[in-house]
This record gives C-alpha cells, structure tokens and sequence, in this order.
C-alpha cells in the first residue's frame, strides 16, 4: 500500500510538471516587447505557475532522493498550494464574467482552452490532491503565513513598478481602482490566501486522523 501511495504521488507530480511545462511553452513564444517592462512574470498566474513547477520538481526529486532538499520543500510547497488555490478562484469567476477584466481589448493573443486549463486550473488542483492524499508530513507554520502577506506586498509594488515602466496595469481591472482601494485589493487577497493555506490545514489534519485511525483499526 505504501509502495502503491509513492508512485501514486510521482504519477500526480509527474503530471503536474509536465502540465505546467505545456503551459510555459505557450507563454516563451510571446514576444517580451509586447508584454512589456516585466515580460510574462508581471503575470500573477506566471510568478504562481513558476512556484508550482519548482514544488512539482522538487517532489520528484524527493522521490528519487528521499529526504532531499527538505527546507525548500516545506518553504515552497506550502505557499504555492494556497497562491495556485488563490489564482484558480479568481481567475475562472471574473473570466466568465467579464475577459476584459484581465486581458485588454488589444492584447494579441487569446489562450486555448488546453492552455488555459494548464495554467489556471491543474496546477491548484494537483498541488491540493498531492497534499491532501499524499503529504504526511506537513505541519502548519506561522513563516508560511508570513510568506504570504511578504509576497502580497512585494508583489503590490512589482505591479505598480511595471505600471509606471509601461503605462498600463498587467490586468486591466486594477486601472479602475484608487491606489488606497487597490492597496486594500491585494490586501484582501492576501487575507484570502492565509485563509486558504488555513483551512487546508484544517481539512488536511482532518483526513491524516482519520488515515491514522483506519491503519490502527487494520493493525488489531
């Protein structure tokens, strides 16, 4: 059962690699001189899918050197987890809502659906079912929270830093806001995400008791 869990957990991050790779390959074949100052990394989508390759790839090397790099793990994995969560729930409401909220009129180039999929939906959903199927040993941690409000801020200014190299907002949506209430945006984002990484951690001890108590009933 334990063997079949390991390759079960390479098959998943297996995929996701190879999925956020797909992704990337759309993305290296758009000019930087289009995107402007910042490039494809003013992309929240693109800095979060960056972080879920790095966490794919560092679970598969694990898998072939067990113990290995386990700082960068803990670090890395559990603040992507929640930032993909983050990026997958905003990103598919205002999408169906409205595509003019993050991509404006001109932009030369529309995502197909495969890239779309690999990019704003299967990194999330394969981070959480490594984490919640797979992960034992996770434990909650105050520095991943932390991590999450550090990045909000940085990540506030890298936006407004490309705004003032280029004269336009990476997602069209944040042009419609005051600097105070676009402050407060990224700040409730921030909050939303601390609060995704939390209730993970919730539902992730949950199935753990529950995975304990089933191997002790099977151990009588």
């Amino acid at each position: 059962m334990a063997a079949t869990n390991t390759y079960g957990r390479l098959v998943v991050n297996i995929i996701g690699l190879l999925s956020n790779l797909y992704g990337f390959s759309f993305m290296l074949n758009l000019s930087s001189d289009v995107l402007g100052y910042g490039g494809m990394f003013q992309f929240l989508t693109i800095i979060g899918l960056t972080l879920a390759t790095i966490a794919f790839a560092i679970k598969i090397i694990r898998f072939i050197i067990p113990g290995s790099l386990g700082a960068l793990y803990k670090f890395v994995v559990y603040v992507a987890t929640p930032m993909e969560g983050l990026i997958t729930l905003l990103y598919w409401p205002m999408i169906f809502y409205s595509k003019d909220l993050l991509q404006a009129e001109d932009m030369p180039f529309v995502l197909p659906l495969s890239v779309d999929m690999s990019m704003h939906f299967w990194p999330a959903f394969l981070l959480y079912v490594d984490f919640f199927l797979f992960d034992a040993d996770f434990e909650r941690s105050k520095t991943h929270i932390g991590a999450i409000y550090i990045f909000t801020l940085a990540y506030l200014g890298w936006t407004t830093l490309c705004f003032s190299r280029n004269g336009f907002w990476v997602y069209p949506f944040l042009a419609d806001f005051s600097h105070m209430t676009r402050a407060m945006f990224f700040i409730f984002c921030g909050n939303v995400c601390a609060v995704m990484y939390e209730a993970g951690a919730f539902v992730h001890s949950k199935i753990q008791m529950r995975r304990m108590i089933t191997e002790r009933r099977k151990t009588q």
